[in-house]
């Protein structure tokens, strides 16, 4: 996914566009919206400007100033988190969403698939986004890694505890464990050991072509708390490079601040979570330290090839930068 700066004669306008889509929500603009609108202003726009003194503006408007497509999705997207920021979208968000989606010519499902959300339609919403998820994503891998689909699909029986436990696949997981403790492999080993993550191999294992999403945590730092969730899966979402990319970092925003559990697990529910703290900064800082990546892990990335490898070594040869902390609203 890609991560582009607006120039300071756009910027101004994006900012009206978000900020009117951040207002119609139903409660009004809110302490999450306006976290997120302020860290669009730190990290992106580069602007310093009053959110609840910009006039509205109109689509068409925007849309004879702003020509490059990917950098009109890239704002369509950033409306769609900003719809779920504290709680499930209003219909005057997604029609706002739309709107503007038509106006500068942009084909996001997000759109679309946010529509049922905010008419109170669970199900037909949970069906419509999971067509987008990145389940799809973890299923190729998992396929490609095993050598066809029915090696797939007995790696799921196994997962579920139907077939007993591939015994080799574990053994070579659990032999991470004697690799120096700096390696990439070791800190996967004692992530899941901390973590209480069966193995890949053992009953309720992770699927392999899903491990690239653990592997993502240990490169960038992010824990498995659910801010660290949010802030992982929005780095997942920059890296991954295929059209649905953005449902990753969308995936984490509807269970863990719009409080819709996604997740074939219970988990905790704070409806407006990303107003937290710097959790709104840290989680566009994710995103752009994602798109910074050399290397999509979410496509036949080899961890084995690297699992030796002290870990900053590893995180140099991806393109992994440096986290940093949010600096001090003025």
């Amino acid at each position: 996914m890609k991560f582009l700066k607006p120039g300071p004669e756009l910027a101004p306008l994006e900012l009206q566009a978000m900020s009117e889509v951040a207002r119609a929500a139903a409660a009004g603009l809110t302490r999450p919206q306006r976290a997120m609108l302020d860290a669009f202003q730190r990290l992106l726009l580069q602007t310093d400007l009053d959110v609840d003194a910009l006039a509205p503006i109109d689509p068409a408007e925007l849309a004879k100033s702003l020509h490059v497509p990917v950098e009109a999705r890239q704002l369509i997207r950033l409306m769609a988190a900003l719809c779920v920021a504290d709680g499930p979208p209003s219909l005057a968000q997604v029609d706002l969403l739309a709107a503007h989606a038509m106006a500068l010519g942009v084909k996001e499902p997000a759109v679309q698939v946010l529509r049922p959300l905010a008419k109170g339609n669970l199900l037909r919403f949970r069906i419509a986004f999971m067509r987008h998820a990145h389940i799809r994503i973890y299923l190729r891998n998992t396929r490609h890694i095993l050598g066809g689909v029915l090696p797939m699909f007995r790696g799921a029986l196994v997962a579920g505890g139907v077939l007993p436990e591939d015994t080799e696949l574990v053994a070579r997981f659990r032999a991470l464990q004697e690799l120096p403790e700096d390696t990439l492999g070791y800190e996967f080993f004692r992530h899941c050991t901390n973590e209480g993550l069966k193995l890949p191999g053992e009953k309720g294992g992770f699927p392999l072509g899903a491990l690239y999403h653990d592997f993502s945590h240990l490169l960038a730092g992010y824990d498995t708390s659910p801010e660290g969730e949010i802030k992982n899966a929005a780095f997942q979402a920059g890296f991954t490079q295929e059209d649905d990319d953005f449902f990753v970092a969308l995936f984490a925003l509807v269970i863990h601040t719009a409080g819709v559990n996604l997740a074939p697990f219970p988990v905790p529910k704070l409806p407006g979570r990303i107003g937290e703290g710097t959790l709104a900064w840290d989680w566009l800082h994710a995103l752009e330290r994602g798109a910074a990546m050399k290397v999509d892990l979410s496509d036949g990335w080899d961890f084995w090839e690297v699992v030796r490898l002290p870990i900053d070594v590893v995180r140099g040869r991806l393109g992994v930068v440096p986290c940093q902390s949010a600096p001090r609203a003025t």
